[in-house]
């Protein structure tokens, strides 16, 4: 399939090819996400990449990972009855329903994915151009309420913290 889709692309393309043919680790896959309808089972929870599956072109993985900590972490504890069932099935029920909405955005795809796989030379270099603009001045205010206010749109609730 490689070899099909890129014949006559130019470049090294042919070389590459050839070195993925031949290599016995070559890796390829799916662009593909899971979602998940439950993040524990029992008193085991998911967290970050394993539970939350972020679209790789969000740029979201770490906010998730920590957001989904901070969460996880404030509504098990300090718990004043210990880690007893009710309490722990109570704080992953209040994790999953606060971090859940943060989450779907963080999966969304953007739209016009399609331009993240160009499909020709010109393509690519379309995108690069518009990937270098989006960062100037006048158009960075455009792509930050584009595309970066996603790592914003959750307001964290302050967990009161044990005395020591």
């Amino acid at each position: 399939m490689l070899a099909d889709r890129f014949i006559g692309v130019g470049w090294h393309a042919g070389e590459l090819i050839s070195a993925a043919a031949e290599a016995d680790d070559f890796y390829f896959d799916a662009f593909a996400q899971v979602q998940m309808q439950s993040w524990s089972r029992g008193r085991v929870t998911l967290c970050g990449d394993a539970g939350y599956c972020a679209s790789p072109l969000s740029g979201m993985g770490t906010s998730l990972a920590l957001v989904g900590s901070y969460l996880l972490g404030g509504e098990l504890g300090p718990a004043p009855d210990g880690l007893s069932s009710e309490h722990v099935d109570g704080a992953l029920a209040s994790y999953d329903r606060l971090m859940r909405p943060y989450v779907g955005k963080c999966q969304d795809l953007p739209s016009g994915v399609d331009g993240y796989a160009p499909m020709s030379n010109s393509d690519i270099v379309i995108t690069a151009q518009v990937m270098k603009w989006m960062q100037r001045w006048p158009f960075r205010s455009f792509a930050a309420k584009k595309f970066f206010t996603t790592a914003d749109s959750i307001a964290l609730p302050e967990y009161v913290t044990a005395p020591s």
